[in-house]
């Protein structure tokens, strides 16, 4: 049943979401959660896919250059976090060209490769939160290019988004343009 709504719908472009920050921090158990459990789920949804399926492109990225994407990105969420531990005022700003992406080819690595990077990365970030106190998930910045501000805990939300975000476009690839073996 999921499969079928999720194939009458369209997904939102990431750059037309709005947004609403007002998380407080009883959330980040929650979304910590989130953030540890995307390595697992993207790891599901690339069991038994021929390197050659995840590189197919539809309208757009490939699954492995979605999945590419999450890893290039963990350097940004890095540098945000560090951002709000040292207080700064403005986040580092994205490069929403995306342009380290599209230059990666990320079609010539192989999954597990992607994965393992992918995972790797994110561990860090997941170590660096885990023992954030109150003060810090409360600590507020402005987000750059959406013009707001954002405190940790909306910032951890977001990253958690973006996750989904490309992990449902993933699954919308792997389920309509590949061969299970």
């Amino acid at each position: 049943m999921l499969l079928t709504f999720v194939r009458m719908t369209t997904q939102t472009p990431w750059l037309e979401r709005q947004w609403q920050f007002d998380l407080g921090p009883g959330m980040f158990p929650i979304i910590y959660s989130r953030l540890d459990g995307a390595t697992a789920r993207l790891k599901t949804l690339f069991t038994d896919i021929a390197e050659t399926d995840a590189e197919k492109k539809r309208d757009g990225w490939s699954a492995k250059e979605h999945l590419g994407h999450l890893y290039d990105l963990e350097e940004l969420w890095w540098n945000r976090w560090e951002d709000f531990n040292n207080g700064i005022e403005v986040l580092t700003p994205a490069d929403i060209t995306n342009r380290r992406t599209t230059q990666a080819n990320h079609n010539s690595k192989k999954i597990g490769q992607l994965l393992s990077s992918f995972n790797a990365e994110r561990e860090k970030i997941l170590k660096a939160i885990y023992s954030c106190d109150e003060n810090l998930l409360m600590r507020t910045s402005l987000h750059p290019r959406l013009k707001t501000p954002m405190t940790l805990v909306d910032y951890l939300y977001f990253v958690a988004e973006h996750d989904d975000h490309h992990i449902a476009a993933i699954m919308l690839l792997l389920n309509n343009n590949v061969n299970r073996s």
